[in-house]
């Protein structure tokens, strides 16, 4: 025989509180409807749950062995139930962004985002700077000259770049070679592949004669350029202020003073077509909030 589960969801309440009152409290009813459904479950279990008298209620021997058995039981069906309607009542939000800036920017911050907004659970989805938009994304970080094509966004930040390579690789080189000019024209460049004129307009914003590297190594990955370099594969030219870490912790030095301002612009924009707009909103709010310091 199906037993009546709201009823002994109410019985595990009142044998661990001994009060009708204060079951009805916690339980939203009245405790005249707190003793029907005990008197039905009474009825139903054929055995007597609680010893009533005028001022309190105590646990008989059957009552007090069936709250031991079905009280862990009862807490397991109250937690499932609570976490999915926490699970339900979540923002699950899809943000698409560069794996560069994704790696130097949003992993070191996203602990203070999660603590602030413990409803909004994030899938990060990292792509190259010259990737795809993914239609399915709610939130899009993007390297362009242009603002996107969104009714919702904002700029983050200008990008400037600077020749860089290890110290290391510049320690070894140096005494070889009269300046960093020399040690650029004479060493392997590592080129983005997105960006494959670099060089060039770094080279007329410095006023510099024509470079004419040892070698050149083109690679699709700007974490994979800042690797390289750092690991003394020749010189890169680094985006800043994404990098900016890189060089502060000494794990790359910069060979020029001279560094090319271009147009390029990183935004954050809200996909028009999300039904998670409100959550979007959040994430585009905090994120430029953020970038205020750490540019």
């Amino acid at each position: 025989m199906k037993r009546n589960l709201r009823g002994l969801h109410t019985f595990c309440t009142v044998a661990r509180l001994l009060s009708f009152k204060k079951s009805a409290d916690e339980l939203f009813l009245t405790p005249s409807a707190i003793s029907h459904q005990i008197s039905e479950l009474e009825t139903q279990l054929g055995a007597k749950l609680f010893e009533r008298t005028t001022r309190s209620i105590l646990l008989t021997r059957e009552g007090l062995g069936l709250f031991n058995k079905i009280l862990p039981h009862i807490e397991a069906i109250d937690s499932a139930t609570t976490e999915l309607i926490s699970s339900a009542s979540k923002n699950y939000l899809h943000v698409q962004l560069p794996e560069f800036f994704a790696s130097e920017i949003l992993m070191p911050a996203i602990t203070e985002f999660n603590t602030q907004h413990k409803n909004i659970d994030l899938q990060i989805e990292a792509t190259e700077i010259a990737g795809d938009e993914n239609p399915k994304a709610d939130v899009v970080v993007t390297l362009s000259s242009y603002p996107p094509e969104a009714n919702h966004y904002a700029a983050l930040f200008p990008i400037r770049y600077v020749p860089a390579c290890s110290k290391y690789f510049y320690q070894v080189k140096k005494d070889a070679v009269k300046s960093p000019m020399e040690l650029i024209k004479s060493s392997t460049l590592i080129v983005h592949s997105a960006r494959q004129n670099i060089w060039e307009r770094w080279k007329e914003h410095a006023n510099l004669t024509k470079i004419e590297p040892e070698k050149v190594i083109y690679l699709d990955s700007m974490f994979a350029m800042a690797r390289a370099a750092e690991s003394g594969v020749g010189i890169a030219m680094i985006p800043l202020p994404i990098s900016q870490a890189w060089l502060e912790n000494d794990f790359l030095i910069p060979l020029h003073h001279k560094q090319l301002i271009t147009r390029d612009f990183y935004w954050v924009s809200i996909n028009d077509s999300s039904s998670k707009t409100e959550a979007s909103k959040i994430f585009l709010t905090w994120l430029v909030s953020k970038l205020k310091a750490v540019t």
